[in-house]
């Protein structure tokens, strides 16, 4: 059997973006995600106010985990048009990538997909540890799987690096993206 770690989990979720000794890395793939919390943010976004997102407990544990020589690497995949959600995020990532996470993006047109990696979401901790994102039809969390054996953890490895092989840096493209 498997463990998971389900919403209302909060105290172990957390301490796996504390207990790492080397690196985190995520592949985020899902173009919605929803909580109360990013609702009320998207809304704000949308209407053209600051969307109020509070990045402080992430912000100062991603610093802690730099400033301990951790990595932490998002590679996120934007189907072009982005949605609604995914231009709040593209908003949001220069915060923590000014606190040090190396957030990169693979764009693609809409009905496409990059090449060889999977269309679902994971975390990455150690590169040992694998946390496959599970989320409900209305894109709310249900939880996160962990996949422990050898051939899952080889195939996150080989979809990581072809992740970071088709990615380029978060302000190269906000850049491209601007002009």
């Amino acid at each position: 059997m498997s463990h998971w770690i389900r919403p209302g989990d909060d105290d172990e979720w957390a301490a796996l973006f504390t207990g790492f000794t080397e690196s985190a890395y995520r592949l985020e793939c899902q173009q919605v995600y929803s909580n109360d919390k990013e609702d009320v943010a998207l809304a704000r976004f949308l209407a053209g106010e600051p969307h109020g997102t509070d990045l402080s407990w992430a912000i100062s544990k991603l610093r802690a985990q730099i400033a301990a020589g951790r990595t932490q690497t998002n590679v996120r995949v934007v189907v072009e048009p982005p949605t609604d959600y995914t231009r709040l995020e593209l908003a949001i990532y220069p915060e923590m990538a000014a606190a040090g996470e190396d957030v990169r993006i693979i764009a693609v047109p809409e009905g496409s997909w990059p090449a060889g990696l999977p269309r679902y979401d994971y975390w990455m901790f150690d590169e040992r540890d694998v946390w496959r994102m599970h989320y409900a039809d209305d894109h709310q969390w249900a939880g996160a799987e962990l996949l422990d054996d050898e051939a899952a953890i080889a195939d996150h490895l080989e979809w990581r690096d072809l992740a970071l092989s088709q990615s380029v840096p978060l302000n190269d493209y906000l850049g491209a993206r601007a002009g």
